[in-house]
């Protein structure tokens, strides 16, 4: 009976059990089913919710993660100044170039999966996104439309697909292998422990061990079964693939961005010669700074403005290293601007803005008559040119190795010509190849060297200038009482004129002004005798000689002036003994000696005789102004320094001497030197180098001899005698200046 379909409970209360313990299960159905659907309805409308909130209210936050950008600064590139000849003419500047790069993802073959896909989801509305068959439509589409840039791209910059094919597939080689580097290092960082770590670990404690691996259990989140991606930089960055694009090709560009997508046009610059032949040296070049000059900068700068270099030099920057480029180098350098990028999760640019314009640089114009240069240049050209193409058999052993000629502006200082020979030219860059740097480098001529202010030579009778005027300020020597010359002073074998080793005579009787124009060495023996050296040094080192000009360009000379004082010089004079002696003195009297000068200090003497006793100051540029300055309220004449102690009187009468020597018949630059136009003075001379070895030939005056406007200097390395070799160019470097009208010619009846 125990297997009946009964119900228990029923039976239970039947057989008088207590209704009280009973389980009264199904007294209240409905509430039960109630509470089971509150059960199940509030995870559930809480779901609701929070889908509700996620699709309606939050959906922006959640989808502007694809769409998260990024702020950044980018350095604006700026112009370095310009160089001006005197005639106007450009002959340094930067020009800019437009050059065409492209984001790596839109040049990678075969794209990148997730950037595809990133690429193709952004086009689609979120409906779209869920169709499969839309988002693999889109993606052809964006490969299409990559295809069709890379074409229009071809075209419109002339470069051909193969080569464009080629550029791209050589960035792509290089940024893949520089993801592999990365990768293999990062999977040595995060990859198991050594065999010494886990060495080491079996030596300590088992409990200590147990609890490491329980808290590492508890602490470090489990590994992904698939790592994220590792992104390099230069996979989100811009890489050029065209460059030195015409302007119509960036208007183009800029004009039409979505044609071409991924593609921006960039701006750098490279500093241009167009006359890289002229005047080198002077003209200078910018050459890329070097890592350890940008660690100096900045060490020795105090500023806190960027790096810490008040002219914000960077690797790859340009400074100046010669001539101009160089002594104006914080004039001509141009400050950097400022722009904010916004880049994309790829990192493509989607906007950008200029923060701080660029600031070019200062221009700075030369005080060098281009004309009148080039002229000059040309004639050393050919003078130096007859010697390497004459035959072998007929050379001549005077010929010169190189030449020098400088003019300045009398008043004002301004170096009109510096011309040297031979010189070198670079080219359009200024950057020389590796053969053309080991051939000029090699060459016994030395065409690097800036002969106007590092050629410091003898300046032989050039130097009876001032030699003339420590004689007539000493007050020792009566310039009109003649002198017998008998073309040597004591013994026939020295102490000589140059007209006795020639044709065995002298110059017979002769004032202080027939020893200047007649050069009679003969004459300052006998003087330097009489007043020993010291007025020579003192007056010498009074006009510059012995230390730099300070002309505007680096790396000058000072040349060499001995150093003496008046009692050590007696002393050693009546010791006999080692030092300075008596003949010291006399060679010292016609610029021998250890004497040497540059041709920048000579023409610079020349200029103090002719303006009246003012030491100026060279200089090679300026930023506006006439060509030669007459006005004394000019700022050139505040670099005039009066010489001190030179009187009027001793002016006068060196004038006149060096007046004598190109007008005179008797004078060493009569057949030379004078012209038919213009009156000319000036002073020849013949230094002595060595046994064995060709003089130097020189030629220092000014002209107009009455009304000075120019002064100047040439020199022929090992051309024998002043007058001959040297007289010649200086008469043409006067006749230049007339052509260019500079100076005017003066009416004057010539001596037949």
């Amino acid at each position: 009976m125990r297997n009946r379909a009964t119900n228990i409970f029923s039976e239970g209360q039947r057989a008088g059990r207590s209704l009280d313990s009973a389980w009264h299960v199904d007294e209240h159905p409905a509430g039960r089913l109630v509470w089971l659907f509150v059960a199940i309805a509030l995870p559930l409308a809480a779901v609701a919710g929070r889908l509700a909130q996620l699709q309606c209210w939050l959906v922006d936050d959640y989808v502007s993660s694809f769409a998260t950008t990024t702020e950044s600064f980018e350095s604006v590139p700026s112009a370095d100044g310009r160089i001006y000849g005197s005639d106007g003419r450009v002959l340094a500047e930067d020009v800019e170039r437009d050059n065409i790069s492209v984001h790596y993802r839109w040049l990678e073959d075969p794209p990148d999966e997730r950037w595809l896909l990133q690429q193709a989801l952004s086009k689609l509305s979120r409906a779209e996104r869920r169709n499969r068959a839309f988002v693999e439509a889109e993606k052809r589409r964006v490969l299409d439309r990559r295809d069709a840039m890379w074409k229009r791209l071809s075209d419109l910059s002339g470069t051909s697909p193969e080569i464009l094919a080629a550029k791209r597939a050589a960035i792509q080689k290089r940024v893949e292998h520089v993801a592999q580097v990365v990768a293999r290092r990062h999977s040595g960082l995060d990859g198991e422990s050594t065999p010494e770590s886990r060495k080491g670990n079996a030596a300590r404690p088992l409990a200590q061990r147990v609890w490491d691996v329980v808290a590492a259990t508890l602490t470090t989140p489990p590994r992904r079964e698939e790592r994220e991606p590792i992104v390099i930089r230069e996979e989100l960055n811009y890489h050029p693939v065209v460059d030195d694009v015409p302007l119509a090709v960036r208007a183009e560009i800029e004009a039409h961005p979505r044609w071409f997508p991924g593609v921006r046009v960039g701006v750098t610059s490279r500093r241009v010669y167009y006359d890289s032949g002229l005047a080198p040296h002077v003209v200078g070049a910018r050459l890329p700074v070097s890592a350890d000059e940008l660690a100096h900068r900045i060490s020795q700068s105090g500023s806190s403005v960027g790096n810490g270099d008040p002219l914000d030099y960077r690797p790859g920057d340009r400074i100046g290293r010669t001539g101009v480029e160089a002594s104006y180098d914080s004039c001509l350098r141009g400050l950097r601007g400022l722009r904010q990028l916004v880049r994309n999760r790829y990192g493509e640019i989607v906007g950008e803005e200029l923060i701080r314009a660029p600031r070019p640089g200062g221009n700075v114009e030369l005080t060098l008559n281009t004309a009148v240069q080039r002229k000059m240049e040309q004639l050393l050209d050919a003078i130096l040119a007859k010697k390497s193409q004459a035959p072998p058999e007929s050379d001549d052993p005077r010929a010169p190795t190189g030449g020098c000629i400088v003019a300045l502006d009398v008043q004002s200082g301004a170096v009109l010509v510096a011309a040297g020979a031979p010189r070198f030219d670079f080219g359009a860059s200024a950057v020389p190849d590796a053969e053309t740097w080991k051939r000029l480098s090699d060459d016994p001529r030395h065409p690097l060297f800036h002969r106007a202010i590092q050629m410091a030579l003898p300046p032989g009778s050039v130097f009876k200038v001032l030699s003339a005027v420590a004689l007539l300020e000493s007050r020792r020597i009566d310039p009109d009482v003649r002198f017998e010359c008998r073309g040597y002073l004591d013994q026939p074998d020295r102490f000589r004129c140059l007209i006795y080793t020639q044709s065995k005579v002298g110059h017979g009787p002769v004032d202080l002004s027939d020893a200047l124009s007649r050069s009679c060495n003969v004459y300052f023996f006998h003087a330097a005798g009489v007043i020993g050296p010291q007025p020579f040094v003192e007056w010498a080192r009074r006009f510059g000689i012995g230390r730099p000009t300070n002309v505007d360009l680096p790396f000058e000379r000072s040349g060499n002036l001995p150093e003496l004082e008046g009692e050590a010089i007696a002393d050693r004079q009546k010791s006999g003994g080692k030092g300075w002696h008596v003949a010291d003195t006399r060679s010292l009297a016609i610029g021998q000696s250890s004497l040497t000068v540059t041709p920048l200090q000579i023409a610079r003497v020349m200029a103090a005789i002719a303006n009246g006793g003012y030491l100026v100051t060279p200089s090679v540029a300026r930023k506006a102004g006439p060509q030669l300055a007459d006005d004394e309220s000019s700022p050139a004449f505040s670099q005039r320094q009066p010489i001190p102690g030179l009187s009027e009187g001793t002016l006068a009468r060196i004038r006149a001497a060096l007046g004598k020597t190109v007008a005179d018949p008797t004078g060493t630059g009569y057949k030379t030197v004078r012209a038919k136009e213009i009156t000319i003075a000036g002073k020849t001379g013949t230094a002595q180098v060595g046994p064995g070895k060709p003089d130097h030939a020189w030629f220092a005056g000014y002209a107009p001899a009455d009304k000075p406007r120019i002064a100047f200097a040439v020199v022929l390395e090992h051309a024998g005698s002043g007058g001959k070799a040297a007289g010649p160019i200086a008469r043409q470097l006067v006749e230049a200046f007339l052509a260019d009208g500079v100076l005017e010619p003066a009416r004057i009846t010539m001596r037949e």
